[in-house]
């Protein structure tokens, strides 16, 4: 094989490999569905509270809380869509004093890997049902010395507060 071929199969199999990388896993909003509701648990040392609302033209919303006694440590808005024929978690972090942590455009994405019946992974976050009414969501943290981790929240199913038909 002469050095243009081999680059020319070096080229083919990058284009490959970044094709399938760029297709997402074959899911449909529905595949998101047992997020909906309102979840409260532990995470982080306090009190997490998460509430997704039911999908609609495509995508699905939800909102984050981790607070202390001391009160909020900070919320998160939360979307999965699909982006660029990829479905995609995507979020922005906020202060108490609702000041962002991310640039007003930027935002942190998870690129959807798979997902399997009430089970969906994000590339770094996972969320998994176990029924009937248990949310396990374990999200893996990049440590700026280089180390990882993984942060893991059981979050319960329960109803609004103050919410009475």
């Amino acid at each position: 094989m002469t050095q243009g071929q081999r680059l020319l199969t070096c080229l083919a199999l990058s284009v490959l490999v970044n094709s399938v990388w760029a297709q997402s896993p074959a899911a449909k909003l529905e595949d998101f569905g047992f997020l909906h509701g309102y979840w409260v648990g532990t995470g982080f040392g306090g009190v997490s509270e998460e509430m997704w609302m039911p999908g609609g033209k495509g995508s699905l919303f939800g909102i984050f809380k981790q607070s202390s006694e001391a009160g909020i440590n900070f919320t998160e808005y939360m979307e999965i869509t699909r982006l660029d024929e990829r479905w995609v978690l995507r979020l922005k972090h906020f202060n108490p004093d609702f000041t962002g942590w991310e640039d007003s455009t930027d935002y942190v994405t998870f690129p959807l890997l798979a997902v399997a019946p009430n089970r969906v992974e994000f590339e770094g976050l996972t969320y998994s049902l176990i029924p009937p009414a248990t949310l396990r969501i374990e999200l893996h943290l990049s440590e700026t010395d280089g180390s990882s981790s993984t942060a893991n929240f059981e979050l319960r199913r329960q109803a609004l507060p103050g919410n009475t038909p």
